[in-house]
């Protein structure tokens, strides 16, 4: 294989030897997959070590004049920017049909995967993990038994957006038995007027903004999205919620996806959506949301 500096010297990878190389620990462990697909495709299916990343129209114009910014971009974890400096990895792997390329140096190896992520799962389907068909709901169906007495946005009950991360109403965060039967061991209660139900019991924190147009919920982003990582890191589930479940958390959902999945709002909206159909965060919320996308992913 030769030296990858740029796109001109990037190769393209056949997906039974991807396969093979992924069933050796010592190549799995020097190859580095990424996944250019919408973050919706690759969260129902994605090959088990590919790791999702944006790139987008903007990031491809970066590439073009700043291929080292468009590269911090894509990998956003240090600790791994270093591995490829230092030389130990051996291969990139990039997992989309048309994408332009990701741009290294040194002696690491930037390979297309020929035929993209479906001929792969044809080839290898063991390598590949599939979300259950119930993991995606179809929009505004978080309950089929609707009770015409309740509003829609308190039925059913929290919504799975990550394995580690719920949304809901203050309605759901009264519900014990819902929170137990999520395993939910925290709650980020996104309002200023919704109680603490359980304090005893969970562990809170409270946001305590209002859904109007002038609040600065984008003031709260990093406080909220070290709150759930540090319920991530502990092994816990956290729910957020607000009164209704439809504008203050899902925004605070929305930034923490931008940022931790390092995609554009559009992507993560629509994942969003397929898991709770009704919300619909207010017009300067959706704006601070567009703000705070430059900011995650240009810088």
């Amino acid at each position: 294989m030769p030296i990858a500096t740029g796109l001109e010297a990037a190769c393209e990878l056949e997906c039974a030897v991807l396969g093979a190389l992924l069933r050796e620990p010592r190549e799995a462990e020097r190859s580095l997959l990424l996944d250019c697909r919408p973050f919706l495709a690759f969260c129902r299916r994605h090959v088990r070590t590919a790791r999702p990343v944006p790139w987008n129209a903007l990031l491809r114009r970066r590439a073009r004049g700043q291929p080292a910014a468009a590269l911090a971009c894509l990998l956003p974890d240090r600790a791994l920017r270093a591995r490829l400096a230092r030389g130990e990895l051996a291969r990139v792997v990039v997992l989309d049909d048309r994408s332009a390329s990701v741009t290294c140096a040194g002696p690491t190896v930037v390979c297309f995967l020929r035929g993209g992520f479906y001929s792969f799962q044809a080839c290898c389907p063991d390598l590949c993990s599939e979300a259950p068909a119930q993991a995606l709901p179809p929009i505004g169906a978080e309950n089929n038994s609707s009770d015409p007495n309740v509003p829609i946005y308190d039925q059913g009950g929290p919504v799975e957006i990550l394995p580690y991360l719920y949304l809901g109403s203050c309605s759901h965060s009264s519900d014990l038995k819902g929170l137990q039967a999520c395993g939910i061991t925290a709650v980020l209660n996104v309002s200023s007027s919704c109680p603490n139900h359980f304090e005893g019991l969970f562990c809170y924190k409270s946001i305590p903004v209002e859904d109007n147009q002038v609040v600065e919920i984008s003031a709260w982003f990093q406080e909220a999205i070290g709150f759930i990582d540090s319920v991530k890191s502990s092994g816990g589930r956290v729910l957020v919620h607000c009164q209704a479940g439809i504008s203050r958390s899902a925004t605070i959902c929305l930034a923490y996806l931008i940022q931790s999945r390092r995609v554009r709002l559009d992507e993560a909206f629509d994942f969003v959506k397929q898991r709770r159909g009704v919300i619909s965060p207010n017009f300067s919320f959706m704006g601070q949301l567009l703000q705070f996308e430059t900011q995650v992913l240009c810088h």
